[in-house]
């Protein structure tokens, strides 16, 4: 009979954007130096615990959660006690970075396009795409970069919602929206399922940095076919650049404009 061990829970809210798979070996590597049995609930419909329900850590439904820095940050403002940072940040794979954790957000446009549009200026009385208005990425640094160039949200002609980074590629891919600012590693993700699409997209800036999700641990060789390099030792002053760049745009916000 096979001795009973103790459960190690963990749930992600950043798929399908990323690959469930990435966290899956994140919690093989956490099965082999714990000595624990880890089971993995994946959430696809937020990301992060929902603000009107009681989130799995409060309600000891979860050891580790993998979430966007939004939702970290709004629960720590909250003063949820049951939620702690772990000390580790995952460093991936961007021409702009240089080890840090961090991230970008690719501002991207189906390649037919490309030698129409060469900067999102170019763009303008354009439909943009992105997936909701609390989104980093996709919205925020949007909105940060317009503001620095005295312009709002009428910038574009009109805006669409897709859900989802996945739902937003998909969106330039089949001409639904002209240009959308994507999560730099939903991109490499779907780009490397879908190798077929490779020349399809065409990415005509980046944004950031911007902070790294908060998760932990390393394992390097296996995590590298996620476009992850590494981990680095990290604290809460990271996601100051997500608060310096909600504090910039101030109450400028995205919303449909009809030329």
């Amino acid at each position: 009979m096979t001795e009973a061990r103790e459960n190690l829970r963990a749930i992600t809210y950043l798929s399908p954007s990323l690959p469930v798979e990435l966290f899956e070996t994140i919690l093989e590597y956490l099965e082999e130096v714990t000595g624990r049995d880890g089971y993995l609930t994946y959430e696809s419909r937020w990301s992060g615990p929902p603000k009107d329900r009681v989130d799995p850590f409060t309600s000891n439904l979860a050891d580790i959660g993998f979430m966007s820095s939004t939702d970290f940050l709004r629960m720590a403002k909250d003063g949820n006690k049951s939620v702690v940072l772990c000390g580790a940040g995952a460093v991936f794979n961007h021409k702009k970075n240089t080890g840090r954790p961090v991230y970008y957000s690719d501002v991207i446009i189906n390649a037919r396009n490309k030698s129409k549009y060469k900067e999102l200026h170019d763009l303008r009385g354009h439909i943009l795409g992105f997936t909701d208005k609390s989104s980093l990425s996709s919205c925020v640094s949007v909105l940060d970069y317009l503001k620095k160039q005295g312009a709002d949200a009428s910038f574009f002609s009109d805006t669409y919602l897709s859900g989802s980074h996945i739902g937003l590629i998909k969106s330039v891919l089949d001409g639904r929206v002209d240009v959308a600012a994507v999560d730099s590693n939903a991109l490499h993700g779907f780009l490397t399922q879908h190798p077929n699409h490779v020349d399809d997209v065409h990415v005509i800036n980046s944004f950031g940095p911007l902070p790294t999700y908060p998760i932990n641990t390393t394992w390097s060789r296996r995590l590298a076919q996620y476009n992850v390099t590494g981990f680095v030792q990290t604290d809460s002053s990271l996601y100051d650049l997500e608060t310096d760049l909600v504090t910039g745009i101030g109450k400028l916000t995205m919303s449909s404009t009809y030329y």
